[in-house]
């Protein structure tokens, strides 16, 4: 909305400027310019610009309505607005004072919205159409360092983000570092995990032979002995076994057994005695 209606001053200003106006316009412009300067006068900023606002909408050509609707957005802190007011008012001014002074105010605008570039632009421009005021210098000198210690701040949060990240780098680096040394230790740690799975498997491997060469040993042994017992089994018949007697218990025998055959022979001649009696009888 404002845009339109500085447009719309704009534009009145160009159809009217080099014209007379009716007195009844120049009136009603006048009289909106004095009542907004009573609202200013009371620091009513913002009823202040709309009766500037009405003023100019009579008479775009009216300087003073320019300079004091830039002046009420300047103390609303609408700078941005101020300085298209002070740019309007600076075309309008016809003398080297007056744009001296839009060209100031429009370089105390840029210095509030930090602008230094620009602000310091402005007060040149002053400064050439009045070099003689002391203030405006003062402005212009203070702006120039202020902008000196805005670039070395600038510079400084600059080299300090570098420097920053430059340590960050150093610091990812070194976590990255440590992480591959970690990485190494685990590496490390599953190749000693290797090497120990492959000794216990040889050990294992080792265990597991010895157990069937015991296990094979057994199974010849006993393959051995049954072979053994075979051939003590296979022994011809008739052959005499070894004696397991000693001297003493073999004479013993021997006379055991000739005692046995001695009673034995005299049954036997009894029995034939008896026989032949026998036989005499029956001859009877």
């Amino acid at each position: 909305m404002k845009q339109i209606l500085s447009l719309f001053i704009v534009l009145v200003t160009c159809i009217t400027f080099g014209q007379d106006l009716p007195k009844e316009k120049l009136y009603e412009a006048k009289k909106q310019l004095r009542s907004g300067n009573n609202a200013y006068e009371k620091k009513n900023y913002a009823d202040a610009a709309i009766a500037y606002q009405k003023s100019l909408a009579e008479d775009g050509t009216y300087y003073k309505g320019a300079y004091n609707l830039g002046n009420s957005y300047f103390n609303q802190k609408k700078y941005k607005e101020a300085i298209e007011q002070y740019q309007l008012a600076n075309k309008l001014a016809k003398n080297k004072g007056d744009k001296a002074k839009t060209n100031e105010l429009i370089g105390d605008s840029f210095k509030k919205q930090k602008e230094l570039e620009k602000a310091l632009e402005s007060y040149k421009q002053a400064l050439l159409k009045n070099p003689k005021d002391d203030i405006l210098r003062q402005k212009f000198i203070a702006a120039k360092k202020q902008k000196e210690d805005q670039d070395k701040q600038n510079k400084d949060n600059k080299d300090n983000k570098d420097n920053k990240d430059d340590k960050n780098k150093d610091k990812n680096k070194d976590k990255n570092d440590k992480g591959d040394d970690k990485d190494n230790k685990d590496d490390k740690g599953d190749k000693d995990s290797d090497k120990k799975d492959k000794k216990d498997n040889k050990d294992g491997d080792k265990k597991d032979d010895k157990e069937n060469e015991d296990k094979k040993d057994q199974n010849s042994d006993k393959k051995d002995g049954d072979k053994g017992d075979d051939k003590k089994d296979e022994q011809q018949p008739g052959q005499p076994k070894e004696s397991k007697l000693s001297p003493q218990q073999m004479e013993q025998l021997l006379e055991s057994m000739s005692n046995e055959e001695q009673k034995t022979q005299k049954k036997v001649n009894a029995q034939k005695v008896k026989a032949k009696t026998n036989k005499n009888e029956k001859d009877w």
